[in-house]
């Protein structure tokens, strides 16, 4: 088979067609950058070329959608990806009336939508995603009231606040998730209209056993996610991210997208071969963030990626990590996954 391009490629492999070799990428925030939208898309767009990904997910700061209904944070003080919370509108249950309509294209989407322009103008003819977290993701980030700043207690608060909010307000909560959803629909079909192939929809480790109950995802998770994919189901290339362990996988099987990204290995989650009988969509993973890549040799970040390309025989697989990587993760480990594609390709695999 011929070189494909890089955008060739992966529309290749979301129709299950063969290609010349399996896509790769990987993604990372980029903390010094993240506030700003010309430079967060210059390293963005020196990720993608330093490590010849064949698609680029952007990665803006985990906070803007917070932001955006008023959560106001330190960018002088962060742990991990996410800065301190100095303050916002949600303190108590009673209070989620308080989540109101906003401009979709203003403020802080209005940041994100310049940085996906530019990244379009710089990015050529290869796909590109923004980042946009399901509604309910949105309002975990809204309630939560650390006592400490850790990224530990950040997470910690959003899982106790919401359960509370749930027990206390469920109407409360039904009221700002529809706000929420109706907002984020009309940005990411703006997303779109600014040159992204599609979106990253992100359901941040919350679609997952110890946190919802299944129950609780269906009733207040996965009717808002649908209202917001439903905006942008015409697009070319949406990918569902279902985050964390124990995730409720054949929850979301039917959602609108094209492909779905999880961790397939050591989460307790489905691996490719389950995966892909329990689902036609492209599978996007293969590759331990956590273990693997992050701590592992480069021969071994090869050898677990070209596991992951022969257990799907390469056909309708994105080979990437299961999330984000560390701020830290080796570089080495990074041209790796890319090499192994190469070396899949060269072995017939």
């Amino acid at each position: 088979m011929s070189e494909l391009s890089k955008r060739e490629r992966v529309d290749a492999t979301l129709k299950g067609e063969a290609v010349d070799r399996v896509p790769v990428s990987a993604w990372r925030h980029f903390i010094d950058e993240e506030r700003d939208p010309e430079s967060l898309a210059r390293i963005s767009l020196k990720h993608f070329t330093d490590f010849d990904w064949d698609w680029l997910k952007i990665n803006p700061r985990a906070t803007y959608y917070a932001e955006a209904w008023g959560n106001r944070y330190d960018f002088d003080h962060y742990d991990s990806v996410l800065p301190e919370l100095i303050d916002g509108p949600l303190n108590t249950p009673a209070d989620l009336d308080k989540i109101q309509p906003v401009n979709p294209t203003a403020g802080v989407f209005a940041e994100q939508l310049d940085l996906t322009q530019r990244v379009k103008a710089g990015i050529g003819d290869a796909h590109f995603l923004q980042t946009v977290f399901s509604p309910l993701s949105v309002l975990a980030f809204l309630l939560a009231r650390p006592k400490t700043h850790t990224i530990q207690a950040s997470v910690q608060a959003q899982y106790d606040g919401l359960r509370d909010y749930i027990r206390e307000n469920p109407q409360g909560v039904h009221d700002a998730l529809q706000v929420i959803s109706s907002t984020l629909a009309q940005y990411a079909s703006a997303t779109i209209d600014a040159g992204a192939s599609g979106l990253f929809f992100a359901i941040v480790k919350l679609a997952r056993e110890g946190v919802l109950t299944e129950a609780e995802f269906a009733e207040f998770g996965k009717p808002y996610d649908l209202q917001v994919l439903k905006a942008v189901e015409a697009a070319p290339f949406n990918m569902l991210h279902i985050c964390g362990p124990y995730a409720y996988f054949n929850d979301v099987t039917d959602y609108p997208v094209q492909a779905i990204n999880w961790a397939t290995l050591g989460q307790h989650n489905p691996d490719l071969v389950e995966a892909s009988r329990l689902t036609p969509k492209t599978l996007v993973g293969g590759v331990d963030e956590v273990g693997t890549l992050q701590v592992g040799t480069p021969e071994q970040v090869i050898a677990e990626a070209l596991t992951a390309i022969r257990a799907t025989h390469g056909r309708r697989l994105l080979l990437t990590p299961g999330c984000g990587t560390n701020l830290d993760v080796p570089s080495a480990n990074l041209h790796a996954l890319r090499e192994a594609a190469t070396i899949a390709q060269t072995e017939g695999l």
